[in-house]
């Protein structure tokens, strides 16, 4: 039903590269469990910061308004967003949180 990847970049960095839940498990706790799971186990191996890449609010796609808004309910912080990591029709909003 779900499933969640995670790409460490250095010792105290990690990134959730990408995450999937069917549309049928949406807002059933799946996403929020994934997360929390992935949160202590990168805790416990000392990594302190996870950030998450998505479409910035400057564009209007509502599913990507509730992916932010699904990472915002999860404690993470924008950033910064970024037309230039992807390309100008697909601003990049990097997103953090400190573990």
């Amino acid at each position: 039903m779900g499933f969640l990847s995670i790409k460490q970049h250095y010792p105290a960095s990690a990134e959730v590269f990408v995450m999937g839940i069917r549309e049928e498990a949406h807002r059933q706790g799946m996403g929020r469990a994934l997360l929390h799971q992935s949160q202590k186990w990168l805790k416990d191996e000392g990594v302190e910061y996870l950030q998450v890449k998505t479409l910035g609010p400057s564009h209007p796609d509502e599913n990507y308004a509730k992916t932010r808004a699904f990472y915002l309910a999860m404690g993470f912080k924008p950033l910064e967003e970024f037309p230039q990591i992807w390309d100008a029709g697909n601003p990049c909003l990097i997103l953090i949180i400190k573990l």
